[in-house]
């Protein structure tokens, strides 16, 4: 697989192909940087004690939403005093930004910070927790002999095909920064950001699995030097695998990049069996119609038909998740059958096919009416929303 990343109408998109098809893509406005994921000095101003909520300001122009339903971590929160007490209004705290604001919803913040690395989350928490991915039991062990009682971390899945050295340089890196966060914030003027999380870009070099990805390739010289000094200096083992595209012909044209957000985000997507999904996003949920099409066969055959179409929709939609970015509740109206033992093995491979996917995703059922029903969770916009 190739991770490709380029400049695209004043935007940044990192696109992942595996046999030139593109398989997933993101997307960042240039000029207007995501701080998801930064840590500011914020200041109250506001408390709402029925919702067990307060509103900060972090100086991005907006006020952010925060819930105090979590214990605040080890590390102070509560700059005045040093220690987690009673919230007034003015009091200086720490928080991260979690979430944009989404429509009427205001940006979020969290008082619990984590810093999420290519093999760990470094968390506020006194506790180790290792990806329930890696099944290994010795392996398990071994990873959790590398961290003390009185730490937080979570071990991602990257970890389990990692060097023990590559792990702890890592945590060495996270420990530093989180200290840094907490040192600067006992002198820091309020709105002050403490710590800036990642562009795009490198969260996607990061988030990236090293045993898949192959080659990453991109044409502008800013973004090359900069992942290089970003992988450099959080010691990645894919830093050879970085590569500055200098042909004359266009990287973004060798890759039919625009063709493919194009068909990324039309309504209707055919199938090889003449068959075709019908994706229609709405406020609640989006809802995948699966269509026979032009594919036809007798009577006789009906049964046994639907069920082939319906193995190649669930094979597509599961791709068509990902591509999109699709998260929330997925309903996908699939052609009737009768079989219940085919009803079981089309639910089966739906379950295969979206086990493949970064993000979680679960199957939960088919319903009486025939729907199959699915929950992707939500990672950020869907593609369509990055592209208008």
């Amino acid at each position: 697989m190739n991770l490709i990343i380029t400049e695209l109408d004043n935007k940044i998109l990192c696109a992942w192909y595996k046999d030139n098809k593109l398989i997933q893509a993101s997307v960042d406005n240039k000029n207007n940087s995501s701080f998801v994921g930064s840590v500011f000095l914020g200041k109250v101003k506001n408390i709402v004690p029925n919702i067990n909520a307060v509103f900060v300001d972090i100086g991005i122009g907006e006020t952010c939403f925060l819930q105090l339903d979590t214990r605040i971590g080890k590390s102070p929160a509560y700059i005045r005093n040093g220690e987690p007490v009673k919230i007034n209004r003015e009091d200086e705290i720490v928080v991260q930004l979690v979430r944009e604001g989404i429509k009427t919803k205001q940006p979020q913040v969290t008082t619990n910070i984590t810093l999420a690395g290519r093999y760990l989350i470094k968390t506020c928490k006194n506790n180790v927790s290792i990806s329930s991915k890696i099944k290994n039991v010795n392996k398990r062990k071994a990873l959790q002999s590398l961290f003390g009682e009185d730490t937080g971390y979570i071990v991602r899945t990257n970890a389990d095909s990692a060097d023990t050295e590559l792990i702890l340089e890592e945590k060495k890196y996270f420990d530093n920064i989180y200290n840094t966060i907490y040192e600067k914030a006992t002198h820091a003027t309020a709105y002050s950001c403490l710590y800036h999380a990642p562009t795009g870009y490198e969260l996607a070099v990061r988030d990236s699995y090293a045993h898949e990805i192959k080659k990453i390739i991109t044409d502008n010289q800013t973004i090359y030097d900069n992942l290089k000094k970003y992988m450099t200096e959080t010691g990645s083992e894919i830093l050879d695998r970085l590569h500055f595209y200098e042909d004359s012909y266009p990287l973004k044209s060798l890759y039919d990049i625009q063709n493919k957000l194009d068909e990324a985000i039309k309504t209707k997507v055919w199938l090889d069996s003449g068959s075709y999904l019908i994706i229609e996003p709405t406020e609640a949920c989006t809802v995948i119609d699966v269509n026979s099409g032009k594919s036809i066969a007798g009577k006789d055959k009906k049964e046994n038909t639907a069920f082939k179409i319906n193995l190649e929709a669930a094979k597509e939609v599961a791709a068509q998740l990902r591509l999109r970015n699709i998260s929330g509740i997925i309903i996908v109206d699939f052609i009737d059958m009768e079989d219940e033992e085919h009803k079981n093995q089309l639910v089966t491979s739906m379950r295969e096919f979206v086990a493949k996917d970064p993000v979680k995703t679960t199957v939960v059922d088919i319903t009486k009416l025939g729907l199959m029903e699915i929950t992707r969770k939500k990672t950020g916009k869907s593609l369509y929303e990055q592209l208008i």
